[in-house]
Order: structure tokens, then C-alpha cells, then sequence
């Protein structure tokens, strides 16, 4: 859709500082946690200038709820996201408009309550023989290991048992490279035009790319001949039918989705129980308090979907790993047609972006915004308004539709390394937040004991 040229709105303030040329693109290379934590201080709404671009920032959680509920759809995501644009395609993170509402349609049965439950029982079986099997007393480069167990779970809820277990192999083996190259560039890798250029880095992620694309289209095709119900992801995206329209997904959609939920479901949920273990490393009376509920609850079992409500504490725990380190550190969005946010007229065609993690971390939101406490979610955080500045699973249409299968794998995993492990970060280590598709750790050596 073409977009107006935009106007700049000039009882936005301007944030201080920037280059002539330039503007903050700089700071925000250099720092841009840094940067979206200081504009802040500006106002609710604040203009910075990339190069010839202005960005209008959000910086309050009325500003940001009406940009995700209220008048979600007068904004689009805005952004080609490079790489991850061509590894997922126009699956449901990257489609807009009538095409997403269509697809998340169709996918919505996927993530029914009693889908997830059976889900729970293959993300088991992943999940808990890998735990339990880290060597004694070693270091384990925690952020990858959680990736690695996140996406091993997703890749054999999406594929049948019935697969060829060296297909499902390779396929795990090129995702994780897709995702590692991801990693590797940090932000430049969603700058549009960079994954084009021939450099060994992007040849070897485009011959990964259409290898992954080339097998996930022979398993489709097969499906698709074989007409059985492998009782798998795939199985139930290819039975989902339009209400509307009694139309399914396309090879390609089926395919897109697929790699997206891969993708996005690994990435997000192992930052996320890496980044809860980090903080757990350094404060030993909440990790004991945590394994106590994991003794008390599981009694040397491990969780099952009907146990999960009765482990509070360690949904708190994995809740305030959000807050601190939410995967998800920005969003962008581009106005379709002029748009009011936080009291301005934002004109078509305007940037926008803002910020959960300088969000969680606004001390007039959060009391003691910088202190890992789990306690807070079971005393002021119930309130209404306190929660309105939280959404880790983002807000309105296009809300997370994976949150039910995030929260429950989260809490499997988390409730499994409590009661078998004892955390200690290695000594020595600097861990600082990376940011990339999400927030990852630069680096996460964790000292795992076994408890006795």
C-alpha cells in the first residue's frame, strides 16, 4: 500500500543530542538499550532522527496500548527484517493486515488449551533426559543450551515421530545454523539489502535457507499425498479451513508458518529461561526458594500440564526474567493513514517505534525497576494498572499466539533445572544484553551441581 510522505509533527519534542547528518543513528549502533532508556526522560512521545528519517518514540503505556489495541490498524510492522524476512517469509510475524488476520485465524486451533497439553508431553520427553544428562560440575554455555532444547522441542512437535529421524536431524541442524547466522550479525542483520551482498557468512545462509525450504516442501507434499493425520503441528495446520471462505493454507504458507513458529517459539522461550537462570545464579535465596516449590509440588517427578497452577513462585520467576530482559526489545510500526498516539497527530507514513525492555525498566511504572524480585508479581503487580505496563506477549491483534505453549514449556524446563540443579555463574563472567532479533546474552557460562 502506498504511504503518504510524512509530515513531521512538531509539538512532538525533539530528544537532545544527535549528529548534524546522522542524527542518533549512532548512539542507537552504538547502545541503543542505552539510547531507548534515555529518551525517556523526554516526554511520552518523543521524535530522534535517523539520517533523514524521524522516529517518533513511545515511552508510556497508554501511548503504546493504543498503538497495539486501540489503533492497531492503522499501523503496519514497518520494517523488511533482512534476513529474518527471508528465512520466515510472510509467515504470521511478518504478514500484515487481511493475510494475517486470516492466517491467525487458521492457526488459532493449533494453540488450544488441550493442544498444548498434548504437546506437553513431547516437549517431556525433549526436555528432561537432556536436563538431567549435563555432566556434574561443568560449564554449560547456558543461552545455546536453552536454544538448542527450545528448538529440538519445537522442531518434533511440528514433525511426527513418523519422519525419518535423520530428516528431522538435518532439519534441527539447519535451523540451528539459520538461527546462529542470525545471532551472529546482531542488528545489521535485518537491514534490508545486507543479506544480499555475497559474503561467505550470506552464501552459507542462503544454500541453508533453501535446503530447509526444499525438505519442509517434501515432508508438505507428503502429507498432502499420504492424507493421514500425523497428530503433529503440521498435521493440524494442514486440516485448518477458513470459517469464511472454507479455504486452507498453500504449500508456501504452510511452510512459512512453519519455519516461523520454529524460529520465533526457540529463540524467544530459551533467551527467555537462559536469561531467568542468570538471574537466579546470583541471588541463592530466590533459587532456594524455587526448589523448594519444585520439591514440595513435584516431589522428584517432573511437571504435567495439571500441575502447572500450583507453581506460582515459578511463574514469577520466569515473569520478572521478562520484565528484565524481554526477547522481544523493540517493536517498529509505520502509520497507514494519520494516527492520534499519546495525544499527537502522527501523520501517514510515519516511524514509530517503542520499547518493552526501557518500558520495564521506568521506575514511575515499576518500583525498584532494576532488582530481580519475583515477590512483586504476588503483591503490587495484581493491580490493574501496574500490569497495563507489561506485556511481554505484546497486546491486541497482534498478540503472541503462542503465548499458552510459551508459558507452559517455560515453566516445564524451569521447574526441571530447579529440582535437579544448582546454578552458580562462572566466575569471571560479564554477562551485558546483545541485542539482536531478541536479547541475547553475549555470553552465559553457567556452573551446573547436582542437587543432592
Amino acid at each position: 500500500m502506498a504511504l503518504a510522505s510524512e509530515e513531521v509533527t512538531r509539538d512532538v519534542p525533539l530528544m537532545p543530542g544527535g549528529g548534524r547528518m546522522l542524527g542518533h543513528a549512532l548512539e542507537f549502533g552504538r547502545d541503543p538499550l542505552a539510547l531507548l532508556q534515555r529518551v525517556r526522560e523526554h516526554g511520552d512521545v518523543v521524535r530522534i532522527r535517523f539520517g533523514p528519517f524521524r522516529v517518533y518514540v513511545l515511552n508510556s503505556p497508554d501511548a503504546i496500548r493504543q498503538a497495539l489495541v486501540g489503533q492497531a490498524r492503522k499501523l503496519e510492522k514497518g520494517l523488511s527484517f533482512g534476513r529474518t524476512k527471508r528465512l520466515i517469509g510472510n509467515g504470521l510475524v511478518m504478514s500484515e493486515g487481511e493475510s494475517h488476520h486470516r492466517q491467525r485465524r487458521l492457526m488459532q486451533p493449533a494453540f488450544h488449551r488441550d493442544q498444548i497439553a498434548r504437546y506437553m508431553d513431547t516437549m517431556r520427553d525433549v526436555a528432561v533426559p537432556r536436563i538431567s544428562g549435563w555432566p556434574d560440575g561443568s560449564t554449560l554455555a547456558f543461552d545455546r543450551e536453552m536454544r538448542s532444547i527450545t528448538l529440538t522441542v519445537l522442531t518434533r512437535t511440528l514433525l511426527s515421530s513418523d519422519i525419518d529421524s535423520e530428516a528431522i536431524g538435518e532439519i534441527e541442524r539447519l535451523l540451528r545454523l539459520l538461527l546462529s547466522e542470525l545471532l551472529a550479525r546482531g542488528i545489521t542483520a535485518n537491514v534490508p539489502g545486507l543479506g544480499w551482498v555475497p559474503t561467505r557468512s550470506n552464501r552459507r545462509f542462503g544454500a541453508a535457507n533453501r535446503r530447509l525450504n526444499a525438505m519442509l516442501t517434501d515432508i508438505i507434499d507428503g502429507y498432502r499425498t499420504a492424507g493421514a493425520d500425523h497428530g503433529d503441528l503440521i498435521s493440524i495446520l494442514m486440516r485448518a479451513r477458513d470459517d469464511e471462505t472454507g479455504t486452507g493454507m498453500t504449500g508456501k504458507q504452510l511452510r512459512d508458518e512453519a519455519t516461523t513458529l520454529v524460529i520465533a517459539g526457540s529463540e524467544t522461550t530459551g533467551n527467555t529461561i537462559a536469561w531467568a537462570c542468570y538471574l537466579l545464579a546470583q541471588h541463592p535465596p530466590i533459587q532456594e526458594r524455587l526448589q523448594e516449590e519444585a520439591d514440595l509440588v513435584l516431589a522428584g517427578g517432573d511437571a504435567s500440564y495439571e500441575t502447572l497452577p500450583r507453581l506460582p513462585y515459578t511463574r514469577a520467576v520466569i515473569t520478572e526474567a521478562l520484565r528484565l530482559y524481554s526477547p522481544v526489545w523493540i517493536l517498529p510500526r509505520r502509520a497507514l493513514v494519520d494516527v492520534e498516539l499519546g495525544g499527537h497527530l502522527l501523520r501517514a507514513g510515519s516511524r514509530i517505534m517503542f520499547s518493552p525492555y526501557a518500558l520495564n525498566r521506568d521506575a514511575r511504572l515499576h518500583r525498584d525497576p532494576e532488582l530481580f524480585d519475583p515477590g512483586r508479581w504476588a503483591t503490587d503487580y495484581t493491580r490493574t494498572d501496574m500490569r497495563a505496563s507489561f506485556f511481554p506477549f505484546g497486546q491486541g491483534i497482534r498478540n503472541c499466539i503462542g503465548e499458552g505453549f510459551a508459558w507452559t514449556e517455560s515453566m516445564l524446563l524451569l521447574s526441571a533445572i530447579a529440582a535437579r540443579w544448582h546454578l552458580r555463574l562462572a566466575d569471571g563472567a560479564s554477562v551485558q544484553p546483545v541485542v539482536s532479533s531478541t536479547l541475547v546474552p553475549n555470553e552465559l557460562p553457567i556452573i551446573v551441581t547436582r542437587r543432592g
